[in-house]
């Protein structure tokens, strides 16, 4: 998923929902971070991911992202994701922020993802786990189901560590990602092209505490440039759940925004299921 958060909600609101470039797999740590679907088989994936006003917490943009992923190979998935937006302001935190009472739901426009492994996590000969993994995403909607035209590219490393046979999970991803945007989604004009760069280094860690239940810590940080040079940078950090059985799982992360006055946090989650 897409990890650029704006400081200004407002403005994510106005921009509709964030685009869910799923080959990241957010920064969720489950067991398969650095591992592409068995050859032949298919899994299928809801992503959810919101981003909270916390100062009043009834101003929300969220971006579900329904997937399918297919290994094609030993060590390569494919995916495809039919992403969607709903933003929503309540009446309260309008008339607080000179916001625009906002409910709005939308298909937004679809993602393609890839990953393939370079090292196998669980082969004791390999030091780590390491795969490569790109997207590419295509918005033509917003959640106010106004046109759109955005176009993110994204690149990344995920590196995993198992140790403890497996209980403890250590993952690493940084990435970069492009993206281009046709008008001004704050005043409404389409004359005008924004192209910006977010870098991004995220990590996690996962602990086995009995059963099929993990539970851990992670976080992203992000840097943002766009034709100007650097705009912003973003630190969120959380704890994460996940229980994993043998054909499902769900991951689960809440994390605030830190080091910041900007108020508020991202909440994510994914169900999985391998078919």
């Amino acid at each position: 998923m897409n990890k650029s958060k704006l400081s200004k909600l407002g403005t994510i609101l106005a921009a509709g929902a964030i685009p869910a470039v799923n080959a990241l797999a957010g920064v969720f740590v489950i067991t398969d971070d650095a591992c592409p679907v068995a050859k032949g088989d298919l899994e299928f994936h809801v992503n959810w991911e919101s981003v909270v006003a916390t100062n009043h917490a009834r101003a929300i943009s969220t971006a579900p992202g329904l997937e399918f992923a297919y290994g094609a190979a030993e060590t390569l998935e494919i995916g495809v994701s039919l992403d969607f937006g709903h933003d929503y302001i309540s009446g309260d935190y309008a008339r607080k922020t000179g916001e625009k009472r906002t409910n709005d739901f939308n298909f937004t426009g679809i993602s393609l993802g890839l990953k393939n492994q370079i090292l196998d996590p669980e082969d004791a000969n390999n030091p780590f786990g390491l795969a490569f993994v790109g997207g590419f995403a295509w918005g033509w909607a917003d959640a106010s189901q106004n046109s759109a035209r955005d176009v993110t590219f994204e690149l990344g490393l995920n590196f995993q560590k198992n140790l403890l046979d497996g209980d403890l999970i250590l993952a690493f991803t940084p990435g970069v990602a492009f993206t281009s945007v046709k008008g001004d989604p704050a005043t409404g004009s389409t004359d005008s092209t924004f192209d910006s760069t977010e870098y991004s280094l995220a990590a996690g860690a996962s602990y086995h505490i009995g059963g099929g239940f993990r539970v851990g810590v992670e976080g992203v940080y992000a840097l943002s440039y766009d034709a100007n040079g650097f705009v912003e940078d973003q630190f969120y950090a959380g704890p994460n759940f996940c229980y994993e059985a043998e054909k499902w799982w769900i991951a689960v992360t809440v994390a605030p925004r830190l080091f910041t006055t900007a108020d508020d946090m991202t909440v994510a989650a994914q169900f999985g299921y391998a078919f």
